[in-house]
């Protein structure tokens, strides 16, 4: 170990996750978790195909899922390299494999997970190379991301007894309960993951979770005493904005379409073509609808925009009156989000928007909101037009809300804590 800043020994954590750590890619979470650790302190074994561009880590081995499948045909090839960072937008030959995995990943069926395990179980990822790349690495620390994937915990499973160091585990969704699962083939998933995840969790020395009612179902589950750790914000950087509404007010949602959250905007998009087109409501997202879905979001006064960039997003968010989250409302697919906590709950209360959250009572996200009175909620069909016509009726919510929400987001996620409480419990990791 050694020290870094603030008179503090940051330990050497090696990471075991799916992502390369990209400034422009997915995994930002966990990158923004460990800007606050020395770079030389830490190391990232990863099993996607695309390379990473950050200076918040140094230490890379990929371990890319289509090297693992060539390996299943020809034993003899080679799985995983040590790679370094590349520069911003640069291209490379992982990219045209990256968008193999998008376009395949697209195509749902509870077969492909099943059939992805299968192909790791044979592949030859347990190689002299990431023996040696773990070995010269020497961390203090494996740090374990809990991801819905069997695969990775084998390989979590594998270097945790080769590095033979504690273990801190994160579980930022439920990966372990059978509430979620739809039919015999999810079933079985679950139950191969969970020989995985239950180990894991169980033998770790911290556990990290994401929000309260996640706290409480993981200690009762795995014996833990779990530490909330969120997404931070620098409020250093946040500038407040006043600005008037429009007219008609502004509803916007941006992200995926999938697990039911079509359905639910498009109950959204009944409740605003009811108010006499004081309301329009504007859906961005990379998800195409389904026909008939789609057909009804875009009758009247709901739009849906299709994908637009990163950039664009912050600019519809910050013109918007009201930021839309939501979740499924009926069947298995409201229990996806049981123990969830999306990233954008934080990014929409850190810029004081109104947030109008739907979903079902008992999944995090709205926990989350009612616990903290952060923003407007519906659980319901009905409820959803009620919520509608409420803020229509009473501009003035959309204020009052907006600064509940940010003072929620200054409890709970400011930067200086969330870092000291991540520090503090790495630590104590070390010394047990």
């Amino acid at each position: 170990m050694v020290k870094y800043t603030d008179n503090v020994v940051y330990p050497k954590v090696l990471v075991v996750g799916i992502n390369a750590w990209r400034e422009d890619g997915a995994a930002h979470t966990l990158m923004d978790i460990f800007r606050c650790w020395n770079p030389e302190n830490l190391a990232l074994i990863y099993t996607r195909a695309d390379l990473p561009n950050t200076d918040v880590c140094y230490h890379y081995f990929q371990i890319s899922e289509n090297q693992v499948i060539r390996s299943v045909l020809k034993p003899w090839m080679k799985v995983g390299r040590i790679v370094k960072n590349t520069p911003l937008n640069a291209n490379n030959e992982s990219d045209a494999e990256h968008e193999r995995y998008i376009k395949a990943h697209k195509k749902s069926s509870s077969l492909l997970p099943l059939l992805r395990e299968c192909i790791w179980k044979l592949g030859n990822w347990r190689t002299k190379e990431l023996k040696k790349f773990v070995k010269d690495f020497n961390p203090d620390i494996i740090f374990v991301p809990i991801y819905p994937t069997v695969y990775m915990g084998w390989i979590q499973k594998y270097v945790v007894k080769l590095a033979g160091k504690p273990t801190v585990c994160y579980l930022a969704d439920d990966n372990y309960s059978y509430d979620s699962c739809q039919n015999i083939l999810n079933y079985i998933h679950r139950y191969w993951l969970r020989q995985q995840v239950g180990p894991l969790a169980r033998g770790c020395k911290e556990m990290f979770v994401i929000v309260d009612k996640e706290k409480e179902d993981t200690d009762t589950r795995f014996g833990t005493d779990s530490v909330i750790l969120t997404k931070s914000i620098d409020f250093s950087k946040k500038e407040c904005v006043s600005r008037r509404h429009n007219n008609p007010l502004k509803f916007v949602y941006t992200g995926s379409l999938i697990i039911g959250r079509d359905k639910t905007l498009s109950l959204l998009s009944d409740a605003i073509n009811k108010v006499d087109g004081k309301a329009k409501l504007y859906i961005y997202s990379q998800t195409e609808p389904k026909e008939e879905i789609l057909r009804h979001i875009n009758n009247g006064h709901s739009h849906f925009c299709g994908r637009i960039g990163r950039d664009e997003v912050i600019k519809v968010l910050q013109e918007a009156d009201v930021v839309v989250f939501a979740e499924a409302l009926e069947g298995k697919e409201a229990n996806v989000a049981k123990l969830s906590f999306s990233t954008k709950i934080t990014d929409y209360i850190a810029n004081r928007k109104c947030v109008l959250a739907i979903g079902k009572d008992y999944i995090a996200p709205i926990d989350y909101f009612r616990r903290n009175d952060a923003a407007i909620i519906a659980n319901t069909m009905s409820e959803i037009f009620e919520q509608v016509k409420r803020i229509v009726e009473n501009p003035s919510l959309i204020d009052e809300y907006g600064e509940k929400a940010f003072n929620c987001a200054v409890r709970n996620h400011e930067k200086g804590m969330m870092n000291k409480r991540f520090i503090d419990t790495m630590l104590r990791a070390v010394e047990k």
